[in-house]
């Protein structure tokens, strides 16, 4: 039997701590509608658990009673027999790897959402490490990957041809996100480019601290960047500007229009609110997505009206 790469497998030597989380993510949007999803689990096996499923979301409903759908279950046993990318849930939601590294078959079927999908990728995978006390806490190996979604989605009594541009990531690692503090993490996909990063701080402006550019068939690291918020939603980023470079020289000055974006409260310790995003790199759309993370404290008193976002607070 042939044995998956380290990115498509369980890790050969997790610890015996009841956190330690082996989590897999891909993205599924239809960017002309502004709807904007995930298919997100992860497995906790020292506490024989699975959670997770897919979310999908438009201005509509940007909260887990009112989305266009949410199954992102937190109490199901670990399947029987199972591996990362060979599963199926107690929820329906199935995953498979097709060929390693590059194709996995997505599908589900449960209440008013139905899919049957494929992801491939178009670009190189990369392992991201940041140096960051924080991040490197929450996971040992995290990859992230630029690739493309088709298939059929179902969604109530509509059904849609997908074919996106679509990130996945993969990690191992003892899951604290106690540790984590306020940044955002996004990125954006072309055809032949793309680049993602991971930026700190509750201001205006965050430093990034990891990352990667793909353009002219290489894929590089970042080493610096910034990126900057020119003007916010009442909860999270609305405008901002983005520019980095990587180990080769390579920069990305880019522009990006971000979605009111759905409030996603499925980690106790932090929220997220989480967008589709439009980039403007070189002249380029670049579809992809923002996740801003805040301590739950911090994102409730911004919910409740207690800081304004772009105050300093």
């Amino acid at each position: 039997m042939q044995t998956l790469p380290v990115a498509d497998r369980f890790c050969d030597n997790p610890t015996d701590n009841p956190y330690w989380n082996e989590s897999v993510w891909f993205s599924v949007s239809i960017p002309e509608r502004h709807i904007h999803g995930m298919i997100q689990y992860y497995f906790r096996p020292n506490m024989n658990m699975l959670n997770g499923g897919p979310i999908l979301w438009d201005a509509s409903g940007l909260e887990t009673h009112n989305c266009r759908h949410y199954n992102w279950a937190h109490l199901q046993a670990l399947p029987p027999g199972m591996q990362k990318f060979d599963m199926r849930a107690n929820n329906s939601l199935a995953v498979k790897v097709l060929e390693p590294l590059t194709r996995y078959s997505l599908s589900y079927d449960h209440d008013d959402l139905q899919f049957e999908l494929e992801w491939n990728a178009i670009g190189p995978l990369h392992e991201l490490k940041t140096g960051d006390a924080g991040q490197t806490a929450t996971a040992k190996f995290h990859i992230e990957q630029p690739g493309r979604m088709t298939g059929t989605l179902r969604s109530g009594d509509e059904t849609f041809a997908i074919d996106c541009l679509s990130m996945r990531d993969t990690s191992f690692g003892q899951r604290d996100y106690a540790s984590l503090s306020s940044g955002g993490y996004f990125w954006g996909i072309a055809d032949n480019s793309a680049f993602h990063a991971i930026a700190m701080g509750k201001g205006r402006e965050q430093k990034v601290i990891g990352g990667f550019i793909w353009k002219d068939g290489e894929l590089s690291s970042m080493v610096s960047g910034t990126r900057s918020v020119e003007d916010y939603h009442r909860l999270g980023p609305k405008r901002v500007t983005f520019t980095a470079t990587d180990k080769l020289g390579r920069t990305v000055e880019a522009t990006g229009e971000i979605d009111e974006g759905f409030v996603f409260t499925g980690y106790t310790d932090h929220t997220v609110v989480w967008s589709l995003l439009r980039w403007d790199w070189d002249g380029v759309t670049h579809w992809g997505d923002n996740q801003e993370f805040a301590p739950a404290l911090r994102f409730r008193r911004i919910a409740r009206g207690d800081i304004v976002l772009g105050s300093g607070d």
